[in-house]
């Protein structure tokens, strides 16, 4: 006897629907998993920063400190100085007015020493810098490092580097070493 093996026309018909029907449910909950990675890396960094912050005031109170230190031995490198709040500055502070003032260059250095072997590509905040291939904008505002109004923002743009885009930011007030984070868009 002669029996034929295989599927009908109809069979891989139904099948092809099926499987149609699927992806179409599928897909988008996939296409948000690049979206959800994207807020995990940058929260996870931006709670190491945060981390750091707390371990770099903890060691100064340990140490019975007051006041601008640049002698602490005591976190990643030993050589993040601190504001007079007791938060960490920077640790080229030649230009803080003896802890007390905030520049750009002091975000940079806190990026670079309180996250220690990070693989992010930092960018001070500037038109030209927002493009593939940079990971993280940063700046400051204020000056007066005692101001609740003084801080170090970094934005995450490794999801998005267009200008004018909504990205995940973390700032930094070394008058009280609160972080927040939240989306913001910078201009």
């Amino acid at each position: 006897m002669n029996k034929n093996v295989g599927f009908t026309l109809i069979e891989l018909v139904a099948v092809i629907v099926i499987l149609g029907i699927l992806s179409a449910f599928a897909l988008p909950r996939f296409a948000s998993i690049s979206d959800d990675a994207h807020e995990s890396v940058a929260k996870g960094v931006f709670a190491a920063f945060e981390s750091g912050v707390k371990i770099f005031h903890a060691c100064y109170v340990a140490k019975g400190s007051g006041g601008f230190r640049t002698d602490l031995n005591c976190f990643g490198n030993d050589s993040v100085a601190s504001a007079v709040t007791g938060y960490p500055l920077g640790t080229t502070t030649g230009s803080s007015a003896n802890g007390t003032i905030l520049n750009g260059a002091n975000c940079q250095e806190l990026w670079e020493t309180l996250l220690e072997h990070n693989d992010f590509v930092l960018a001070f905040h500037t038109d030209a810098n927002f493009v593939s291939g940079n990971d993280i904008i940063y700046w400051y505002a204020g000056g007066d490092v005692t101001s609740n109004s003084t801080y170090c923002y970094y934005n995450y743009i490794a999801d998005d580097p267009r200008k004018g885009q909504e990205n995940w930011q973390m700032r930094y007030y070394p008058a009280t070493g609160d972080v927040t984070i939240g989306r913001e868009t910078l201009g």
